[in-house]
């Protein structure tokens, strides 16, 4: 008897979460090649009428994110579909909050990432369902690598966290930090580079405490020394520095680093010193200060990126005084603003002094027009300026291109005119997605 298999998937959340995704992806289609009784088919477009199947990675972190997962379930089962459930979503309810666990749960597959190292495609089609959360070895599973058209990936160097921050709940979901080995991530990095990946993007919860969890102490520079040995053509960027224990020594050290893409992303959350001590942050004011002057000073091109947490509980007029001024006088390339709410199972939520809604609405705007302000203006100096890097998607008259400092699927695009490409980094000047190609901004 021969099984059809017509799967497609659904990615919600971070980027790590779809590393983890495309492990998955790599693992059903492996499947395809031990049976001749089964035949696999995957859809990258899950509303393609043939797809039966769907796995679905998830977002536990927010209320908002398992809002989402909701409403996609229903979407999905109310169109014929057949979800299996992966990820924080499941585990949120497993472990933090299991009397208020949907009814959701128990009419659909829910899978563990463990269980992907015992069951078969066979398994899945008679409705398999984990009963407890267990670990995946992602890194000993073929990975099928879907954002390669566009000439980058990510390669996830660590799960999970030991931060504690007191508005996160992703240590109380999946645990502590667990490092994965430097020959791991040094072979995934040659295999991707051999398969004509161009960008190698680095990323964990926290990148910056990379082997801490392995050695006692953290070593990031360590395997960025490894990468920057490692005989090809490439280049990376991080993602997710956190500013408390990455030394100004050590981003001395980044200048002499050929490889390394001068985009930093510093998750910052607040200026003020009394506001950090709350979220349980290990930094204050004036390192975040000499941190990105040094950037400032010693990187002339550079990317900076930032997010920050607005009214946080036990924000003064005088904290929000000092990140209106902070905002005001850092020029970063990319802003995120949140505002804060209650997560219930956060430590945050049980702060008392919580701020009124209009002061949230007035404070938002605020620093809402200084963040479009700046960046208007620092998009505005580099007109007609030569840019570079990868086409991210053809238009009619048009090209959607990548700038090379900017990071993908977080940071802008420009779209530029036919007329303003001024090099193909090919031949025969066959323009694609994924090209690399200079042009006028």
């Amino acid at each position: 008897m021969k099984y059809i298999f017509n799967f497609s998937s659904i990615n919600l959340g971070c980027n790590k979460n779809l590393v983890d995704t495309q492990f998955l992806l790599g693992r059903i289609l492996w499947f395809n090649t031990l049976n001749s009784n089964y035949e696999v088919n995957y859809f990258a477009n899950p509303d393609e009428t043939e797809v039966e199947y769907i796995f679905v990675n998830t977002c536990g972190f927010l209320s908002s994110g398992r809002k989402e997962m909701m409403d996609t379930l229903q979407k999905l089962i109310n169109d014929g579909k057949k979800p299996i459930v992966l990820g924080c979503w499941v585990q949120y309810f497993q472990t933090l909050d299991k009397n208020n666990a949907p009814e959701l749960l128990k009419n659909i597959s829910l899978l563990s990432w463990g269980d992907l190292d015992k069951i078969t495609v066979l398994d899945i089609i008679k409705g398999y369902s984990s009963q407890k959360f267990e670990e995946f070895e992602f890194n000993n599973n073929v990975r099928a690598y879907t954002n390669s058209i566009y000439s980058f990936e990510y390669v996830k160097i660590a799960e999970w966290c030991n931060n504690n921050c007191s508005f996160c709940i992703i240590p109380k979901i999946r645990g502590k930090q667990k490092s994965i080995a430097v020959e791991k991530v040094l072979s995934e990095v040659e295999n991707m580079v051999k398969s004509g990946i161009q960008e190698i993007i680095i990323l964990s919860q926290d990148t910056t405490r990379y082997w801490i969890d392995l050695y006692g102490k953290p070593a990031m520079f360590e395997l960025l020394e490894k990468l920057e040995e490692l005989p090809y053509d490439f280049k990376y960027r991080l993602l997710y520095l956190y500013p408390d224990i990455v030394t100004l020594k050590q981003l001395e050290k980044l200048k002499t680093f050929k490889k390394f893409i001068p985009y930093f992303d510093i998750p910052l959350q607040h200026i003020s010193s009394n506001v950090l001590k709350r979220m349980w942050r290990f930094y204050d004011s004036e390192y975040i200060s000499q941190f990105l002057e040094f950037i400032d000073k010693n990187f002339e091109t550079r990317f900076v990126r930032t997010n920050i947490i607005v009214w946080f509980p036990w924000e003064t007029d005088s904290d929000f005084a000092e990140l209106k001024e902070f905002l005001e006088k850092w020029y970063f390339d990319n802003v995120a603003l949140f505002e804060y709410h209650d997560e219930p199972m956060a430590d945050s939520s049980k702060l008392d002094n919580k701020v009124d809604d209009k002061t949230i609405s007035e404070r938002f705007n605020i620093l809402r027009k200084i963040v479009d302000d700046k960046l208007e203006f620092k998009e505005l100096s580099k007109k007609w300026t030569q840019q570079e890097w990868f086409v991210m998607d053809i238009l009619e008259n048009t090209l959607m291109v990548r700038p090379w400092l900017n990071a993908p699927e977080i940071d802008s695009y420009d779209e530029v005119p036919f007329e303003l490409i001024r090099w193909v980094y090919n031949d025969d000047w066959e323009v694609d997605i994924g090209t690399k190609i200079i042009y006028i901004k």
